[in-house]
């Protein structure tokens, strides 16, 4: 009898290590499908915010002329040749940020507000006016001087009058990121690959429109456009400082690529001008 309950026993931890064996092989089975099939994720960045949208221009017509001079590649750049501003003047420059939520695919009605704008922007944008004589250097436009927290052209120009520049730049910032998981990711089910493996692609697109505006007619006389769109691969685990040099580094790189792009533009905007010293 003795020996016939070692043998039961025995018999039964056979069927516990089986047991066991078909559960790691399971989890095996389970762990190499999820690798072979990928955890990745495929979220798009949002189209940027037009400038003919966020509610600056309320004339439809010229709403759209200025969608079709953002979007069709053979738009002369001087939009009106009409140029009536006198020369030589200081440039007004306002900035203006989407609605945080449109950086992830919020569609509401808000409209832009003024900016602030830092001292190396504006030593940017003296830059950009390098052998520039007629436009003679910058002023910021500040929400205190627009007085208002929602602005359209009119309030724009309205406050660059009060500053006396005969004309004016207004820009938009678009900003627009997403985080997705690659095929790596699914190592982090190790714990330790939260650290080691990089796992996760952090994107983010900043796009600038800008316009210069005669001051005294409302007359759009160009358009001008910077991009930048980055990308970083990285643990999880790093995500926020990945994020982070995003979004100190893309805006930064979006406005050179703007005053740059301006360059040509205010020498043609001064050539066109009648109101020039010659």
């Amino acid at each position: 009898m003795e020996v016939e309950r070692r043998g039961r026993a025995g018999n039964g931890a056979g069927k516990t290590g089986k047991g066991g064996d078909m559960r790691s092989a399971l989890v095996l089975v389970v762990f190499v499908g999820a690798a072979v099939c990928g955890c990745a994720t495929h979220a798009q960045l949002c189209e940027p915010l037009a400038l003919s949208r966020c509610g600056l221009i309320e004339n439809p017509a010229e709403a759209s002329a200025l969608e079709k001079a953002m979007t069709d590649e053979d738009i002369v750049r001087l939009l009106s040749a009409d140029i009536r501003a006198k020369l030589p003047t200081r440039l007004a420059i306002a900035g203006l940020s989407a609605p945080p939520e449109w950086a992830y695919g919020g569609r509401s009605g808000s409209q832009c507000g003024v900016v602030t704008i830092s001292a190396d922007e504006l030593e940017g944008w003296e830059k950009a006016l390098e052998g520039q004589r007629e436009i003679l250097g910058v002023q910021p436009v500040s929400s205190l001087v627009v007085g208002k927290s929602c602005v359209n052209l009119r309030d724009l120009r309205v406050a660059a009058a009060k500053m006396n520049c005969e004309l004016l730049l207004v820009y938009l910032r678009s900003d627009s990121t997403v985080d997705n998981y690659n095929d790596g990711a699914v190592l982090y089910w190790t714990f330790v690959g939260l650290w080691l493996v990089p796992g996760n692609v952090y994107e983010q697109r900043t796009v600038m429109q800008a316009i210069v505006v005669d001051c005294r007619t409302g007359a759009i006389l160009g358009t001008a456009t910077g991009d930048c769109h980055q990308k970083h691969i990285s643990p999880v685990m790093y995500g926020e400082v990945q994020q982070g040099k995003l979004r100190r580094d893309v805006p930064k790189k979006a406005l050179v690529d703007l005053q740059e792009a301006c360059k040509p533009l205010f020498n043609s905007i001064v050539a066109a001008s009648p109101l020039a010293r010659r």
